[in-house]
């Protein structure tokens, strides 16, 4: 299996093209102010850390209980994070945390950075993209990621390692995807959280049958994918 550096930059110019590369954040900032009816300003974000981060820790492939959930509460401080002195420490500082993984980390990075605009400035153009299921699966599903035929029955756990400190051999690197999506980014005038839309794409529409004609990526899906 390999990354297709092409596809990627492909899929950096069609969101570019589509003038999409604001939908995810749009959306998570109305659910903010629709349901949890509070601004989604940098003084406000200050003000919600607290909320912010219990949203995102739940936001799990495997849920956790109740105990588990107060304990990461009590270990991990939401205003210290955002006070390190570069991005870098704040993941780092997220990811050591028991559990909480990259997805975690970089989901409440995207919240408080992306969504509510504290410290965009300066750490807006450093953020990763989570590695989620829905990521890795329009990753899988439109070409950019290759799967060579005896692969192609592998859960999404067993392409990428999602370890940004491991250096595998047999999987896909972490930041290998990352860097990809760095160079694509730059090209299509951008900045890397933006292919964060890719988990938008799938979840709405690559992944469903009656509307995955509607994705803008289409025309990039495998026919082996399309319904």
């Amino acid at each position: 299996m390999h990354l297709d550096e092409q596809r990627i930059n492909d899929l950096a110019h069609r969101i570019a093209d589509e003038k999409i590369g604001d939908r995810h954040r749009k959306r998570t900032q109305q659910e903010y102010e629709t349901i949890f009816r509070i601004k989604t300003t940098r003084d406000s974000g200050h003000e919600n850390l607290d909320l912010i981060f219990k949203r995102i820790i739940q936001a799990r492939a495997t849920p956790l209980n109740r105990d588990q959930y107060q304990e990461i509460l009590e270990q991990t401080s939401p205003g210290e994070i955002i006070d390190k002195g570069t991005h870098q420490a704040a993941f780092d500082t997220l990811y050591t945390e028991r559990h909480i993984g990259q997805k975690i980390a970089n989901e409440f990075l995207r919240h408080v950075v992306d969504v509510f605009g504290i410290r965009r400035s300066d750490w807006g153009g450093q953020l990763d993209v989570a590695l989620d299921t829905n990521v890795i699966q329009a990753l899988v599903k439109t070409g950019a990621i290759v799967l060579e035929e005896s692969e192609r029955n592998r859960g999404t756990g067993q392409i990428i390692n999602t370890n940004p400190n491991s250096d595998p051999t047999k999987l896909i690197p972490y930041k290998k995807v990352q860097d990809e999506f760095q160079q694509a980014a730059n090209d299509a005038g951008f900045h890397r959280i933006v292919f964060d839309e890719l988990w938008l794409e799938h979840r709405e529409f690559i992944s469903d049958p009656l509307l995955q004609s509607e994705s803008v990526f289409f025309d990039f899906i495998l026919d082996r994918y399309r319904y």
